[in-house]
């Protein structure tokens, strides 16, 4: 009997486990198989759809040159045929060619530029100019009446000069917004078809099975990996013919060339053109055939596994069980030990204790994959691959990393020790010594990470809570000088500072970044430990009106002091400064109206209801326009200027004191002097915390720390620069600078001149 009841619980269970590993593996089969197949698919998508989203932004990029290009105004002569004189047409000839030519050298994918005025009759290019071009050279005239302002050219041949080149033409109506028989002229921008291809191929480099290809909406080819197939129409084949019936995006299966094929199409809605992938079925559907293969092989194996451990352990489990039934029957003698039972239980014990084990270890391996997480994630923002604030904020806060939603400012940074070769262990681990000093300075007002990136580099991003990007840029500058100053004293350590320029969204994170690596290229000019911005890389600008602007902060810093006094001299000095410039009569209503928003936005980002004096510009820009003469001009804006600091007066009478906060801009007077002069450093002196200096100083003050002590040191070394016959290094140390190079071009941000400019300009003044 006892083998009877053996026998029994093995069918039952032998036959449960039979099916259970039957259903796991339909299961598996159904989600593995089908979910490659599914994968396989959307690759194929996904490589198209990247190599659509490559062409729309070199295309449109492409589109927003021609446009800039055709609004100057040698374009606009050029398209009306409008000159005062022989001599004016020809200058402005030679002035349009110029810019032709440097529109063609500053991008190397455009070929060639056409230029047609149907006025004149005339077409000029980058390398030729038709007078009166005959009807059969001027092909652009065909496109003078397309209902259409602009239009992306297939494939054809253009003469270039010495030969004809394969080109994709984008053609646009001139003015930009006109109707067929309204236009003035068309210009054309040529690209050569091989750029096209090489955006395909550089999608499909790993790829060298199958075809890709695109072609417009009437089956001409526009670019092919066969360059045989160039100028064919396609339409008539069965499959070209089924992919041009078709809306949107899909796949199909079908014959080409006696060859099953996966036909894979998407349609660009910029151009209009098909995006077409054909890939032979005995290629594409291997890796599923493999998968297949292997887990019909992995299920038999499971089910010889199953039934030979259900023998064995029906065997050694239920023999308790037999032997209790033939005792009670009188017919079983007790013949064999207990210990299998023992072993059975303490297998169980064993497989409960591993279970144990591995979750402590998940929740470890979790832990210790932040830092990793972390890295990922800001490599990824740094490349372009994150562009999305909103998709990629709660991967931000698992691990720990608060950014702003905009306003953000990229940084490489180098790490090296004097006359000292770092191992690898030590590159890494002062990285990860300035990664944390990095990241608890910029928190303090702002927010931030940095991350390692090998080899004693290292990246930051800025992120800021309010600002212009000129403004955040210098915050950020002030900042890593701080984190090169503690680099340097704490670790005895050499780090030197890329810096890109702001941006306001998270998907120009990858420009700004790419600007800090060139700032960086440029450490053998501007020597090793010292913070390098993209802005020290480019010439000034010379013109008088752009200064004039830049020198506008003054004002606004006046205002903001609600000096009246100052605040008048400044805006009568700076309109006397537009006369002698010589600046014509429109400039100077266009620097009114500039200086009116910069002083709305000044107090604006203080805190101040505008409602009012908003409502009243409409009214200020008309009174500008009817001025007759400059000082009436000078007087609409300081009587507006007057009404903004008559509001900034009424608010701060409404605040009470803090007693705690006027204690530390005494503090901070007696002490700017000292380049280590940080909010962590009054939470030492005032016995707070950083955070809460930060929010109070804010409050009471309407400016952030940083700013604040800029301005203190910038107006002391106005002071010195206007009474004392010192060097600038000198000046710039004597008020908190160690590095003159920082100095010089903060001073030039927050004045619009360099410290010699502003010290023969206040000598002019005050003579």
């Amino acid at each position: 009997m006892k083998s009877s009841l053996s026998t029994k619980v093995m069918l039952i269970y032998g036959a449960f486990f039979l099916v259970i590993i039957t259903l796991t593996f339909g299961l598996s089969y159904s989600g593995t198989v089908g979910k490659l197949e599914r994968d396989l698919n959307d690759t194929n998508f996904a490589l198209l759809k990247q190599v659509d989203q490559k062409i729309e932004v070199a295309f449109r990029q492409t589109e927003k040159d021609l446009l800039t290009l055709m609004d100057e105004l040698e374009f606009v002569y050029f398209m009306h045929d409008s000159y005062l004189d022989d001599a004016q047409k020809y200058s402005n000839f030679y002035a349009l060619n110029t810019k032709l030519r440097n529109f063609i050298n500053a991008n190397p994918q455009f070929s060639s530029i056409f230029v047609y005025s149907s006025v004149s009759g005339h077409i000029l290019t980058d390398k030729a100019y038709m007078k009166d071009a005959p009807s059969v050279d001027n092909w652009l005239d065909d496109y003078l009446d397309m209902p259409v302002y602009l239009k992306w050219l297939t494939t054809h041949q253009v003469w270039e000069g010495n030969r004809n080149k394969d080109v994709i033409t984008l053609v646009r109506s001139y003015p930009t917004i006109s109707s067929p028989g309204y236009r003035k002229g068309i210009a054309a921008v040529n690209i050569n078809e091989k750029v096209l291809y090489d955006m395909v191929k550089a999608v499909y480099e790993e790829s060298n099975v199958g075809h890709m290809f695109i072609i417009d909406s009437d089956g001409n080819v526009v670019t092919h990996d066969d360059k045989t197939q160039i100028y064919r129409n396609l339409k008539e084949l069965p499959h070209i013919k089924s992919v041009l019936s078709k809306k949107g995006n899909g796949s199909f299966k079908g014959e080409v060339n006696g060859v099953r094929q996966s036909i894979f199409y998407r349609d660009s809605d910029y151009t209009g053109w098909k995006l077409i992938s054909i890939l032979p079925e005995s290629q594409i559907y291997e890796p599923i055939r493999v998968t297949r293969n292997f887990l019909i092989a992995f299920a038999a194996g499971m089910i010889l596994l199953a039934l030979i451990v259900l023998f064995y352990v029906n065997r050694w489990t239920f023999k308790p069980l037999d032997r209790l039934v033939g005792k009670m029957s009188g017919t079983y003698k007790l013949n064999q030990s207990q210990d299998r039972l023992d072993a059975g239980l303490t297998y169980l014990e064993k497989v409960f204790d591993q279970l144990v084990l591995d979750r402590e270890h998940l929740q470890q391996h979790v832990r210790d994959s932040k830092p990793v997480l972390k890295w990922r994630i800001m490599m990824d923002m740094l490349i372009g691959y994150r562009t999305d604030y909103q998709a990629v904020r709660h991967h931000l806060e698992f691990v720990g990393v608060h950014l702003f939603p905009d306003r953000f400012l990229a940084c490489t940074a180098e790490i090296s020790k004097e006359g000292v070769d770092l191992r690898a262990q030590d590159e890494t681990l002062y990285t990860y010594a300035f990664c944390n000093v990095a990241e608890e300075l910029i928190n303090l007002e702002n927010a931030g990470i940095a991350i390692d990136l090998g080899k004693g580099r290292a990246a930051v991003i800025f992120s800021f809570a309010e600002g212009d990007a000129e403004q955040n840029h210098l915050r950020a500058l002030a900042i890593l000088e701080l984190i090169l100053d503690v680099m340097k004293k704490q670790f005895d350590l050499i780090v030197t500072v890329g810096v890109g320029r702001g941006c306001s969204e998270m998907k120009d994170i990858p420009k700004s970044y790419d600007e800090s690596q060139k700032a960086l290229h440029y450490k053998m000019v501007f020597g090793q430990h010292s913070v390098i911005s993209i802005e020290d890389l480019q010439s000034p600008g010379s013109e008088d009106y752009y200064r004039l602007i830049r020198m506008a902060d003054r004002i606004t810093d006046a205002l903001k002091l609600t000096d009246t006094v100052k605040m008048k001299k400044d805006v009568k000095g700076t309109f006397r400064e537009a006369i002698d410039s010589n600046l014509p009569p429109d400039l100077i209503r266009q620097l009114s109206f500039d200086l009116i928003m910069k002083s709305v936005q000044a107090v604006g980002s203080i805190g101040i209801d505008l409602k009012d004096s908003m409502s009243q510009l409409d009214s200020i820009y008309e009174r500008i326009n009817r001025s007759e003469s400059l000082k009436e001009m000078e007087g609409v804006v300081f009587s507006f200027l007057e009404d903004l600091a008559a509001k900034i007066n009424d608010k701060r009478s409404q605040r009470g004191s803090n007693d705690t906060i006027e204690r530390m801009l005494v503090y901070i007077g007696d002490h700017f002097q000292e380049n280590d002069l940080s909010l962590d450093k009054l939470a030492q002196e005032f016995h707070l915390s950083p955070t809460y200096i930060s929010k109070q100083f804010k409050e009471y003050t309407e400016s952030n720390f940083i700013d604040y002590l800029i301005g203190i040191r910038i107006s002391a070394s106005q002071r010195l620069l206007a009474s004392k016959d010192m060097k600038v290094n000198e000046i710039a140390e004597a008020v908190g600078y160690v590095n003159t190079r920082s100095f010089l071009r903060t001073f030039k941000k927050y004045t619009g001149m360099t410290p010699m400019e502003y010290r023969e300009w206040a000598a002019k003044s005050q003579a």
